[in-house]
């Protein structure tokens, strides 16, 4: 809801015009002044104020579940392929519209600006797509085979973008090479929507990420680019290619973290080296930083800065982990952080049979009290790296989500499950949530399902 609710309203605002949601919105405010109102209120009070069905509209982006499938249709009047660039030709450009839950036939109607990318210039339009499939106007395109077509050229569409195939492998190229910083957000997150349905593979998106962040000014844009090649390094790649490829991904972070011009940015540099470091050369380099004989030029570590670096060399299982954990504990000063710390050290140990006690303990509620503390220890349970020996705890794990849900916080079973499920990616895995499924009783609470099925989205498309 956090994430979907404030889309909603920016399209609630664009299909009602600035003035008229403003004074709605006032009316609303005023009308139930220190009382309750729900969505439906403001909905009724709304469309009072426009000729849109504004209740189709909310049963469609509202009510339901799922988001429209939008994809560019290219058709070429001559006959000629879409791909073909030899000489001119008519090119004709539809967007097209789908539920994914085929039975169900619902639209999100929305507006949507599209964009063309020619050499000798681009072309935009805004189109109004509230059926299934929508023309783009042509006026003004040059008569040959665009370089690209954005459905989504602003980034304010709400949809699962599907680009046409000369489109996707122009932008997989060039995403590092695109002249507008806007434009390479919206690429990106629409190149990553793509390999996340199959349409990409990971080792070419990992390719193109670590191309465009090598050269990407954007600080909002350089943290998502980290954050998916973290993502596709330990989830899409598989374990004996990660380490090929580790050396060359390390160079380019150290690269990153040297030329950084802001803290904050040094920080997030920073941050992905140390989450996915391997090498010997890199983790010895990490160790002298944690161990304060090394400093890293224009980064400033705190303490937390200083547990957590600790925790990940030793989940790496370095030869003097336990040693690192012992002194770091020590030289702890906040209370509150070397209590956790403690508590979550045996999640961390080489050995697996004090892994398996600090599972264990948990069964019981009183130990699940810090929520906080039990998700840390949980995620280094499951660290990729230690996925194998972890596998062992899925099946419990999800055994014990309907007491979490009566123990614990309104969101402690989804944090439980990505934490459980986060570092997994073989077939074996997917198979015991899947059994899980499968089994449950008629009674089992349906949002819980749920939860299980969105922790496990990401590894049942891996394993898949």
């Amino acid at each position: 809801i956090y994430q979907k609710a404030p889309i909603v309203m920016r399209h609630l605002e664009m299909l009602l015009g600035e003035d008229t949601f403003r004074d709605g919105m006032r009316e609303y405010l005023k009308d139930y002044a220190f009382g309750n109102a729900t969505w439906t209120d403001l909905i009724a009070l709304l469309d009072k104020r426009t000729p849109e069905d504004l209740a189709a509209w909310s049963t469609a982006w509202v009510d339901e579940r799922g988001r429209p499938t939008i994809a560019t249709e290219f058709s070429v009047g001559t006959g000629q392929s879409a791909v073909n660039t030899e000489g001119p030709f008519p090119v004709r450009v539809g967007i097209s519209q789908k539920d994914p839950y085929e039975a169900r036939g619902l639209r999100w109607p929305q507006p949507l600006t599209v964009g063309g990318v020619f050499r000798e210039k681009a072309i935009v339009q805004r189109i109004r797509l509230d059926r299934d499939r929508v023309r783009v106007p042509l006026e003004g395109i040059p008569a040959t085979q665009p370089l690209y077509v954005l459905p989504n050229w602003d980034g304010v569409g709400y949809g699962n973008f599907v680009l046409d195939p000369a489109s996707r492998d122009y932008l997989l190229k060039n995403l590092h090479a695109l002249d507008d910083e806007l434009r390479r957000g919206v690429v990106t997150v629409t190149l990553w929507e793509e390999m996340l349905d199959g349409r990409i593979e990971p080792k070419r998106m990992l390719d193109t990420l670590m191309r465009a962040v090598a050269v990407e000014p954007n600080e909002l844009s350089v943290q998502r680019m980290l954050g998916y090649t973290q993502q596709a390094y330990w989830r899409w790649i598989p374990a004996n290619e990660r380490a090929a490829l580790a050396p060359r991904l390390e160079a380019l972070l150290r690269s990153g973290l040297d030329t950084a011009k802001t803290p904050s940015l040094k920080s997030a540099w920073f941050n992905a080296l140390r989450d996915v470091a391997v090498t010997n050369e890199t983790l010895a380099w990490l160790e002298r930083v944690w161990s304060k004989a090394e400093d890293v030029p224009g980064l400033v570590l705190a303490e937390p800065d200083y547990i957590t670096l600790a925790q990940e060399l030793a989940v790496r299982g370095v030869p003097n982990a336990e040693k690192i954990l012992q002194e770091q504990i020590a030289r702890t000063q906040n209370p509150d952080r070397k209590a956790r710390m403690i508590f979550v050290r045996p999640a961390l140990s080489a050995d697996p049979q004090t892994r398996g006690a600090f599972f264990s303990r948990l069964t019981d509620p009183v130990n699940r009290r810090r929520e906080a503390w039990v998700l840390e220890g949980i995620g280094y349970i499951h660290h990729p790296l230690r996925a194998a020996s972890a596998t062992q705890y899925v099946k419990p794990s999800l055994e014990m989500l309907r007491e979490i849900q009566r123990t614990g916080d309104i969101f402690f079973p989804k944090r439980w499950m990505d934490a459980t499920l986060s570092g997994h990616t073989s077939p074996e895995v997917a198979r015991t949530v899947r059994a899980f499924l499968e089994t449950l009783p008629p009674e089992y609470p349906e949002r819980l399902r749920r939860i299980v099925l969105s922790s496990a989205d990401d590894l049942f498309r891996v394993a898949k």
